[in-house]
């Protein structure tokens, strides 16, 4: 969507009059010029007054006084009409007149447009609702609404016909009519100036608004489909953007969390998008000031507190609905399927314990996609040190870290336990037996007198287990 630049009506040229041309003087009746002004003078020899008359093929208006107007608004008979500059009635035109009454709500001026009989276009004063007439203007034609005294109205109008000027008419207005010297109906999307002292997270000074066919605004609807796309409207008919919190639901992973793109756009997103965290939802995250990924389904629902496979690869997501990059340990509830934490491992420290019960680590890397579930065996750096990490390739925990003995190894929630670096083999007491493993993370198997770097040499059983240990060889 973008800004609609504003246009402004170009009226008909004038007619082209002079008096001479236009009026006729006859000696006895009709037309005559006194003082430098035209009068009218009637069979009984009575000057006319307030009262068309007619010379070729214009109608000319005779004041009360029995002068010739000019340049000014008519009233007659409960209609309006306008006359030139040399006193003729303007037909088939927009004119655009003073306003006696301006100052406050008032605008200077106001556009009238005068029809083949020039009689000004007004709104009837037996209707209560508004309606619209299709009328010419400089880009074609357009929909006008007017009141009972024929001026064009503009801006806010509200359903029945009355056009608001406080500083809330976009929340009770209906229909919007532009500037003035536009007045054209709005339909459409259309970007409008509206304060709001309530909404003090938006950049812009205004809202979007979509308007019906029939000019009506589109409000208190959540999922108003357009161009293929999917938008939220308050009770005021403002676009939301950005995060929607449904107010009737709890905060956290319960809560209904949609996004609705940035502020110029406000559609529904889906699929794939990066947004900095709900305030309201994840206030630690938002508070971070990064931005994060997200995932929405096709009803703009978000992957919250799970692991989803997308378009062939799995990916975490946090309670809050972030997408979880790097290494994690993560709880699950019950089912053994929904998150009920997921804390990133930045360091050696942060590694969960043997003995922590119902915690699964995950590594979710940059490759084949960021943020995509690695499985099988994985090289991390923490701390600037570099770990071998084995990960499930298969079953319902598809992707957590391997916890036991695999393949001649012993895994801590993913992590291969290896022999300090330089020390060749080294004990290291799992679920209280103590197993001999080398620099490479093997256990040795049914060796006797092996020896490690300080000359003490050992022997194992057939699972790996040291049965005896010393400085001597042993027997």
């Amino acid at each position: 969507m973008k800004k609609q630049t504003k246009w402004f009506i170009i009226p008909c040229a004038a007619l082209g009059l002079t008096l001479g041309s236009a009026l006729v003087s006859f000696a006895a009746t009709g037309w005559a010029e006194e003082n430098g002004e035209w009068v009218y003078y009637q069979k009984d020899g009575s000057k006319a007054t307030d009262v068309f008359a007619k010379s070729g093929n214009n109608w000319f208006y005779l004041d009360s006084d029995g002068t010739m107007a000019k340049s000014q608004l008519i009233e007659k008979d409960d209609n309006y009409y306008y006359v030139n500059s040399a006193g003729a009635m303007v037909t088939s035109e927009w004119r655009e007149v003073e306003n006696e009454d301006a100052g406050g709500d008032e605008p200077d001026t106001y556009w009238y447009y005068l029809q083949s009989n020039g009689k000004a276009v007004k709104k009837s004063g037996s209707s209560n609702n508004v309606k619209f007439v299709t009328l010419p203007n400089a880009s074609g034609q357009g929909r006008y609404t007017f009141d009972e005294e024929g001026r064009m109205l503009f801006g806010w109008i509200d359903e029945s016909g009355e056009m608001l000027t406080d500083d809330d008419a976009w929340k009770s207005g209906m229909y919007y009519c532009g500037e003035n010297g536009d007045g054209r109906v709005a339909t459409g999307w259309k970007y409008i100036t509206a304060e709001n002292d309530e909404d003090t997270e938006r950049e812009g000074d205004g809202y979007w608004f979509y308007f019906a066919t029939n000019g009506k605004k589109t409000k208190d609807n959540d999922n108003k489909k357009i161009n293929g796309r999917k938008y939220r409207f308050d009770e005021n008919g403002a676009a939301h953007f950005e995060w929607y919190n449904n107010p009737g639901t709890a905060s956290g992973s319960n809560a209904v969390n949609k996004f609705y793109s940035s502020e110029e756009q406000c559609w529904m997103s889906t699929g794939w998008f990066k947004a900095i965290p709900n305030e309201d939802i994840d206030p630690e995250g938002h508070d971070d000031g990064d931005e994060q990924w997200y995932y929405a389904d096709s009803s703009g629902d978000l992957a919250m507190a799970e692991i989803k496979k997308i378009n062939g690869q799995s990916y975490g997501f946090d309670q809050y609905g972030k997408m979880l990059h790097g290494l994690y340990k993560i709880e699950f509830e019950e089912n053994g399927k929904t998150i009920r934490t997921a804390e990133e491992i930045e360091s050696f420290d942060d590694l969960p314990d043997e003995d922590e019960d119902g915690v699964f680590v995950y590594y979710f890397a940059d490759s084949p996609k960021e943020g995509a579930m690695k499985t099988g065996t994985v090289t991390i750096e923490l701390d600037g040190d570099k770990y071998a990490y084995s990960f499930q390739k298969s079953g319902s925990k598809k992707g957590a870290g391997i916890d036991g003995i695999d393949s001649d190894s012993i895994y801590i929630k993913g992590r291969r336990i290896e022999a300090e670096e330089g020390t060749k083999y080294q004990p290291f007491t799992y679920k209280d037996e103590t197993y001999l493993i080398s620099t490479a993370g093997k256990l040795m198997k049914n060796k006797k007198n092996i020896k490690d770097s300080d000359d003490t040499y050992y022997k194992t059983d057939s699972k790996g287990i040291i049965v005896d240990s010393g400085s001597e060889k042993l027997d």
